[in-house]
């Protein structure tokens, strides 16, 4: 039989997960790229990561971090292609492919990814010459070798073994060769299969362009 969660705990899920969409919305509107000064990145990065696994503010029940390795290749969308259109399209246009994965050192659950990134520096010249702020998001599928249904009060019911990866990273780049930032991601199935209990992640990350 599948344990199923306490009024109080699901209502407590909620409100943590709740809380951390504001915050990554509201950091999305701060920083949304929707006035022309915004540059979008486009070159290829290495990135490594190393995250709090299925984090406690947003429902989590699993333990452990998470090492995450990912590969962004460069944008196939050319600046020159889109100098021509306006600022509120241009910023949209310059996707970035995304492979990567995050392997868990607990034995809970290991994912691996792929989609598209978006990435816009949004300040420069802050601290250091050549440095800059810089917000990006990712989305696409993942895959994991959790639990869709289980009975296990530190395993979390995924619902499938393939899920949606949504990803929000706040950046420092502390000049046109390396990165650090810190990432907040969520994975689930958007409610497509009975049992959705998302896996949350939050940590920091190092970048080195290529």
């Amino acid at each position: 039989m599948i344990a199923k969660e306490a009024p109080h705990q699901r209502a407590a899920r909620r409100r943590g997960w709740r809380r951390a969409v504001l915050c990554c919305i509201g950091a999305a509107a701060l920083l949304a790229p929707g006035r022309g000064h915004a540059q979008n990145l486009t070159y290829g990065e290495m990135k490594l990561g190393v995250l709090a696994h299925d984090v406690r503010f947003a429902g989590g029940k699993e333990h452990g971090v998470d090492i995450n390795p990912e590969v962004i290749f460069p944008s196939p969308i050319s600046d020159a292609w889109i100098a021509g259109l306006p600022a509120y399209i241009r910023w949209t246009l310059q996707p970035r492919g995304t492979l990567g994965g995050e392997f868990n050192t607990g034995n809970y659950t290991n994912q691996y990814y792929f989609g598209a990134t978006w990435t816009w520096q949004l300040l420069s010249n802050i601290m250091l010459p050549n440095d800059g702020l810089t917000f990006g998001i990712f989305f696409g599928p993942s895959f994991n070798d959790g639990e869709p249904r289980t009975s296990r009060a530190d395993r979390k019911n995924l619902g499938s073994n393939v899920l949606f990866r949504e990803a929000f990273e706040l950046g420092y780049r502390i000049n046109p060769v390396y990165q650090v930032s810190v990432m907040f991601d969520h994975t689930s199935n958007a409610g497509f299969a009975r049992e959705n209990q998302s896996i949350n992640d939050f940590g920091v990350r190092l970048g080195v362009r290529f």
